[in-house]
């Protein structure tokens, strides 16, 4: 008996072993992924976009942020037998959410944000889902209380021709992106959503796009789908780390 228990209590340990974990951040900027560079803002910390429109906060509700391990994805959702496969278990999904994303003042000048830290296992991730919408007012955290009672999913303060204006938008945006980047213990990995508000308020013809008016919100709403990105950011340079790659011959950092 004692020694089946001392067995029993070896495998626990390697089992414990085997599931380390990691800490990754999640960050957020204004400006462009593509670039990293950031927009015009005034000395009074208003982002200055075009048109005489600037912004002073803008705030997006996140209902949930997923990564998921490489090799574990739901390619057989047709099929009602493996709803209980082992692509629904959390080991291969780490998730976090519903939280707030609210910018103002100095960061809406392209300085990259931390939100928050999160504990996922180490392993190799391919790919990163998020989805911004409303939440539900009686289960929201404090922080997207506000915009939960307002049905929103975003809110964006600013001033056009000199006169205050609050967009309020219930939009929502759900992206499946491929990534692939490794998580190992001890490691501090880090995942950004880059804002990039420079095309918001222009229409396809290049013309303004007031927010008051009823008729821009269409084309408003569908650029500002076109305008948030998630990606593996480990360096916080508010780009993507394989597009580091292809730019600089090599992941930047400063790694060895």
């Amino acid at each position: 008996m004692r020694r089946f228990i001392g067995l029993f209590a070896s495998l626990m340990w390697l089992s414990a072993c085997g599931n380390s974990t990691s800490s990754v951040g999640l960050s957020t900027r204004m400006g462009s992924a593509v670039t990293g560079s950031a927009l015009t803002r005034t000395s009074s910390q208003r982002l200055e976009l075009s048109n005489g429109i600037t912004v002073e906060r803008v705030r997006l509700s996140v209902r949930e942020l997923e990564l998921k391990r490489e090799g574990h994805h739901d390619d057989r959702s047709d099929d009602d037998s493996d709803a209980g496969s082992d692509d629904d278990k959390s080991e291969f999904k780490q998730r976090t959410g519903p939280f707030l994303i609210d910018l103002s003042g100095t960061a809406l000048d392209g300085q990259m944000v931390r939100l928050q830290d999160i504990t996922v296992d180490v392993g190799t991730y391919d790919e990163i889902e998020f989805d911004i919408g409303k939440v539900d007012p009686a289960t929201a955290p404090t922080a997207l209380k506000e915009l939960a009672e307002q049905g929103a999913s975003l809110i964006i303060d600013g001033h056009i021709d000199g006169e205050p204006f609050q967009f309020v938008s219930s939009l929502r945006v759900e992206q499946e992106r491929e990534v692939s980047f490794e998580i190992a213990e001890g490691d501090d990995q880090n995942v950004t959503f880059n804002i990039d508000p420079s095309g918001w308020f222009t229409d396809k013809d290049g013309k303004r796009l007031d927010p008051r008016e009823s008729s821009a919100r269409s084309q408003l709403e569908n650029n500002l789908q076109k305008s948030i990105d998630a990606f593996d950011d480990h360096d916080r340079n508010g780009g993507e780390d394989d597009d580091d790659h292809d730019r600089h011959g090599g992941r930047s950092g400063g790694e060895n």
